[in-house]
């Protein structure tokens, strides 16, 4: 039984870099072209672009909900928009969250709306509070096109009663990847950053992140690998996330 689970510290908070401008590249969007000037300012491009039509109905819940009072002010917080249902074209996807208390276990798992077993019912604990980094282990189903699953995090508390426990829910939903985007992935190349911007302004916010988590990770003290990742979470309302508390 495998499966990829991975802590990782990020200072957001404690560190501001002045950024000077940034460039950028062109990617049609969904049926619309973008076009940017070379230059665009650090302080206010929109790295992600959320995506258009049916995939903006769905709302999530991000936030950990209180339940037991072990969980005390402990910070549970899904890494993903709240406004609009994320996007993924991996069968395997990666998931992420931030977690600031490691004192209670953590639950994490993975249904398919009107199916009563869990893809992913797994339990463990947290050697360090940061961000949490799951990839969907390969001994389950990859995810098929066009469904949408939901994806929990609890901190367990009573395992008895699992509604005494926090948790926070969200909702994931793998796409095709259209010919457009496998072009604009193929010019880029391989370098995990330019593949994060391409994800990101086609609306694919779990590759997105994970992409640029892979780059930040390589070069952990880089200005535009810290930068990008912590814009990246500061666009959808995740700019306190923290590692130091």
């Amino acid at each position: 039984m495998r499966y990829s689970l991975k802590v990782a510290l990020l200072l957001f908070g404690f560190t501001v870099f002045v950024m000077p401008d940034i460039d950028v590249i062109n990617v049609p969007i969904i049926g619309r072209t973008v076009n940017f000037s070379k230059k665009v300012s650090a302080q206010t491009a929109q790295v992600y672009i959320p995506p258009v039509g049916p995939n903006r109905t769905s709302r999530t819940k991000g936030a950990g909900s209180r339940g037991c009072d072990q969980s005390g002010n402990t910070n549970l917080q899904l890494l993903v928009p709240d406004d609009h249902l994320p996007l993924t074209v991996s069968a395997r996807p990666t998931f992420f969250w931030y977690v600031s208390d490691i004192t209670l276990p953590v639950r994490f798992t993975l249904v398919e709306p009107g199916v009563a077993k869990p893809i992913v019912d797994r339990s463990f604990k947290v050697k360090r509070s940061g961000i949490v980094q799951l990839e969907l282990p390969s001994d389950v189903p990859g995810l098929a096109l066009g469904k949408e699953y939901r994806w929990t995090v609890s901190l367990v508390c009573n395992k008895e009663r699992p509604s005494e426990n926090s948790y926070a829910d969200s909702s994931i939903k793998r796409v095709a990847i259209t010919p457009a985007l496998a072009q604009t992935l193929t010019k880029e190349g391989q370098e995990p950053q330019k593949r994060s911007l391409v994800y990101a302004r086609y609306g694919i916010w779990y590759d997105a992140l994970d992409s640029s988590y892979i780059s930040y990770k390589a070069n952990p003290h880089g200005k535009v690998t810290f930068w990008y990742f912590s814009k990246l979470l500061s666009q959808v309302g995740m700019s306190t996330v923290s590692d130091r508390q």
